[in-house]
């Protein structure tokens, strides 16, 4: 075989030459030219209790507006999406979204999970409330969402793994290359806050190693971010529960937060905290705007927003709204099942005795035989009318699936709730059973005067047994005292316990009301 050419081999020779040189070169440009920030773009709902219709506003900052619903909120969405001009984005649940409406509760949670399809909602987290209908309703609604329900701390009985309707984690692939991790953190006490059987044969985990465990694997998979999903808000999240958190190391925790108006998001421990409200009930789109760097790392920055959904400012979704509407045909004849009669109009009332708080503590009391009932003015939603009252009435008046609950709390427990009530921070404690007074000149400055109990002093030093709902029985609304409850016993939903004592006091008559002094401001 004949040598090649000098003057052939040496060409070939500059040529891997430059085409090394090229290859180098992109390298170090690769490496060290800058390129700008990812943006992504979190949407979180959430919170709103099966509303799926729109409602009126009734704190401030949006007192009065009509506001909220599934048609609004559609619409909303899609201009938001519009706005990112491409910019990739997720739209995430942290849950509480199938139980506390009428519409809701007839479909079993069913209405709620196809208005999450259409709001094409990318994952879930199931919370204490998405037990309400029992674990095998929960599977067969897993079954009909067209996105994953997730929980990394709920297993199988006697097994590591979830049950088949739950994931541990999703990657979401939203654009631009990036891949988002998102993990879901039930609240550990969720056998408390519903029935036995409705978690039978699960285990509800407080975060630990399996959190830092998920976490890690999700970042073994390459993901650019971990959002965490929780129903955690700051006042009940434990020391030591942080710290597992802060042990996982995820880039964003998703809390609530029981104030109308939530802090903005802020970092902590190297996390990203974004709040959304208690209070939500589908009046807002929570917005967490993400700069992320474009070879890895921590956030470069962050801005978070609420966005309201005003029902005056947007026409609503033309195929939500007609799916509602369709939908509402077929639930009108259950939702009109007649409860009772009322032989007059009662308005509720936040900061004094109200009939119809009357009404629902002395139901509580009566169902366990308690020495005193008290019942959360805030969580009467509904004013009632004058003749038939209706099965939809009665979601509209007491719309939350709280359970009543029983307890042993001592006379001193009684006085520290009492004076919270008295602060009006909350609104009054409506109270069956007993009677106080107190002054009020503002949130700050109050005084708890007289208190009974039965015909009795209230005695610091006894023990009582009370009646009151499940919300108030884990501390809801700062009524911290009521955590302290021994020998607790939990009954039927409030809502039930309340339509069983109206149907036996209207049989023969229609139901008068009346304030009785039970609570005196001076």
């Amino acid at each position: 075989m004949e040598p090649m050419p000098s003057s052939r081999s040496g060409v070939i020779g500059r040529l891997f030459v430059l085409a090394s040189a090229l290859l180098l070169l992109s390298a170090v440009v690769f490496v060290f030219y800058p390129r700008s920030n990812r943006r992504y773009h979190l949407l979180l709902l959430g919170v709103s209790k099966g509303r799926i219709k729109p409602m009126t506003a009734k704190f401030p900052p949006y007192r009065g507006n009509r506001m909220g619903g599934a048609a609004y909120v559609k619409k909303r969405l899609d201009q938001l999406v519009a706005s990112f001009s491409g910019e990739p984005y997720s739209i995430l649940s942290i849950g509480s979204e199938i139980s506390g409406t009428a519409d809701a509760y007839f479909s079993r949670g069913a209405t709620t999970i196809e208005v999450l399809n259409r709001l094409k909602v990318d994952a879930m987290l199931v919370g204490n409330i998405e037990f309400t209908y029992g674990r095998q309703r929960l599977e067969e609604l897993a079954g009909l969402a067209h996105f994953p329900f997730l929980s990394s701390n709920i297993t199988a009985m006697g097994s590591d793994a979830p049950p088949p309707f739950l994931q541990k984690d999703q990657i979401l692939s939203p654009g631009n290359g990036l891949k988002i991790g998102v993990v879901g953190l039930t609240p550990p006490q969720t056998p408390l806050l519903t029935s036995a059987g409705n978690v039978a044969g699960l285990r509800f985990l407080p975060p630990g190693r399996e959190l830092v465990d998920r976490v890690k694997s999700l970042r073994a998979r390459g993901v650019d971010l971990v959002v965490m999903l929780s129903l955690y808000d700051d006042e009940r999240l434990t020391e030591t529960e942080w710290a597992q958190i802060v042990a996982a190391r995820p880039d964003v925790l998703v809390m609530v937060d029981f104030e109308v108006d939530p802090p903005a998001p802020l970092e902590k421990d190297g996390i990203i905290i974004k709040t959304v409200s208690g209070y939500n009930q589908s009046k807002e789109i929570d917005q967490l705007d993400l700069e992320l760097p474009a070879y890895g790392g921590r956030i470069a920055a962050w801005q978070g927003r609420r966005v309201p959904v005003f029902c005056d400012e947007t026409a609503p979704d033309s195929g939500m709204e007609e799916y509602l509407r369709n939908h509402a045909g077929e639930l009108e004849h259950l939702k009109a099942e007649r409860v009772a009669e009322f032989a007059a109009d009662y308005e509720r009332q936040y900061e004094q005795e109200c009939p119809i708080g009357d009404l629902v503590a002395d139901a509580m009391r009566d169902l366990f035989q308690a020495d005193v009932a008290l019942m959360n003015s805030g969580g009467i939603q509904a004013d009632v009318r004058t003749g038939p009252f209706t099965l939809a009435d009665l979601f509209s008046v007491l719309p939350f699936d709280n359970q009543v609950v029983a307890m042993t709390l001592t006379g001193q427990d009684l006085l520290e709730l009492l004076s919270v009530s008295a602060s009006l921070k909350r609104g009054l404690l409506q109270i069956s059973g007993g009677r106080y007074s107190f002054a009020n000149r503002n949130t700050e400055d109050f005084d708890l005067k007289e208190v009974t109990i039965g015909n009795e002093p209230l005695d610091p030093a006894r023990t009582y047994r009370v009646t009151t709902n499940s919300f108030l029985a884990e501390g809801g609304d700062g009524f911290w005292a009521f955590k302290r409850g021994k020998e607790v016993q939990y009954g039927p939903l409030q809502r039930e316990a309340v339509r069983a004592y109206l149907t036996a006091r209207s049989a023969s008559a229609p139901i008068a009301l009346a304030t009785e002094g039970r609570i005196l401001r001076e």
